[in-house]
């Protein structure tokens, strides 16, 4: 699951950064903002949700 979230996000920050140079036709850099935050909430929400699932603290022993 780990190596799976960690891959995903790197997939999605690189997309978001790729459209955010315009580099993509047809989507506007402001999508690529929005993706690259979207990866990187999704990646921090999930550690966080799992670190609690882990141990029930908030201590950083489950990550991504």
């Amino acid at each position: 699951m780990q190596t799976t979230l960690l891959i995903l996000s790197y997939v999605g920050k690189a997309a978001g950064f790729v459209a955010t140079l315009n580099a993509i036709p047809l989507v506007a850099p402001s999508t690529g903002v929005i993706i690259f935050f979207i990866a990187s909430l999704l990646k921090d929400t999930i550690n966080r949700i799992g670190d609690f699932l882990d141990n029930g603290k908030a201590d950083s022993s489950w990550q991504s």
